[in-house]
């Protein structure tokens, strides 16, 4: 018989910023719905052959198991076969005058004088300084505290076929391992924690992962401009686990310390590589960029990093992890930019991001590589 309600216990290895309609952080269901749309995609990509259009695409697929509002290719509005419950809606109980400033080391960026808190370099935007009579006051939005924990019921429709039902809960399974939800997650914040469904803690192998995979010279094509497999080389996937000497850190402080000195160093990786008439290797990771201005984009663009960085909670300590989701530029920018910005791109994004994957691997253990 088909199960239509899995439960699983929440937590987060990191502070998660998720913003209510006053921006402050709350229990909420949408951002998960939409963190395990995400790696549906993932999952449902190679089924529909990487089409995202048409009545056999991806769009459909997910339109479908989701919901719709529309009647593309022919189907009724209809509810998703899908819905989310939480236990607690309560409020996070990490506030601006709970945080942790002292316990956070800073970051050198290179010259005398400018370091940076880790915290505040991962996490600009929901931690961030405010101006006030006597200058600059730092401020923190309210967080969920990783003390914290929560209940998910996940109900599926009896309409819902065995295979999406599957898809799911693989997909939940990604999102455990890799996801996490709420300003800056894709930095590490947010990390989400989701046990149950005998989901292990981390993948035991690469061989775990073979499904979701793609060469990932091979991912950067005009129709790939959306996170849809998980990168892999030759030496498999492009995903590392917990630093060189195996330790797991004691606490997120500890943890954001790690993940802030990987992010300087893979920007200064990056960064060697320069840059073209507006575009720089440093925006083909992430735009904006701080600094570094592309007048054809201007400052209200947005490119959502592909590279994922996630903490783990195993049991024995917190375990950073990094993975790269490779993707083209998106298309309605790729195409405002000159002649030769494109031609640079082209020439010189594979080896930016060998370069980017060779640095990780200076800090990080390769997924299955031999300890």
């Amino acid at each position: 018989m088909t199960r239509t309600h899995i439960e699983y216990d929440l937590s987060f290895a990191t502070p998660a910023f998720i913003g209510d309609a006053a921006q402050q952080g709350q229990w909420r269901t949408p951002p998960l719905k939409a963190l395990i749309r995400q790696w549906w995609r993932v999952v449902k990509a190679p089924q529909v052959r990487f089409s995202v259009e048409g009545p056999d695409g991806l769009r459909a697929a997910e339109n479908s198991l989701f919901g719709s509002a529309s009647d593309n290719y022919g189907e009724q509005s209809h509810q998703s076969l899908v819905r989310l419950r939480l236990k607690e809606w309560a409020v996070g109980q990490l506030a601006n005058s709970a945080w942790p400033r002292q316990e956070i080391a800073k970051i050198s960026l290179g010259k005398p004088g400018q370091g940076i808190r880790a915290d505040l370099y991962l996490g600009f935007g929901p931690i961030t300084p405010a101006s006030t009579k006597k200058g600059l006051a730092e401020h923190v939005r309210l967080a969920i505290d990783p003390k914290q924990r929560n209940k998910l019921s996940v109900f599926f429709a009896r309409t819902a076929t065995e295979s999406q039902i599957d898809e799911v809960r693989q997909a939940i399974r990604l999102a455990s391992w890799f996801g996490g939800i709420g300003s800056r997650s894709r930095n590490g914040w947010g990390s989400v924690t989701l046990q149950g469904d005998t989901i292990p803690r981390l993948p035991t192998s690469p061989n775990e992962l073979a499904d979701y995979c793609q060469p990932f010279r091979g991912c950067f094509g005009a129709d790939r401009d959306w996170p849809h497999a998980i990168g892999k080389d030759e030496r498999g996937p492009l995903v590392w686990v917990g630093r060189k000497d195996g330790v797991p850190f004691r606490n997120w402080r500890e943890a954001v310390f790690f993940l802030a000195t990987l992010r300087r160093d893979i920007r200064a990786a990056a960064k060697h590589f320069g840059r073209n008439e507006d575009i720089s290797a440093n925006q083909l990771i992430a735009y904006p960029v701080t600094k570094a201005n592309n007048r054809r984009w201007g400052n209200d663009e947005r490119i959502a990093g592909s590279l994922r960085l996630k903490v783990v909670e195993t049991g024995q300590g917190l375990v950073p992890v990094a993975l790269h989701l490779p993707c083209a530029v998106p298309r309605i920018l790729f195409d405002k930019l000159s002649s030769s910005d494109q031609q640079w791109i082209n020439r010189h994004q594979i080896d930016i991001w060998a370069a980017v994957h060779q640095n990780i691997g200076k800090m990080m253990n390769r997924l299955g590589a031999p300890k």
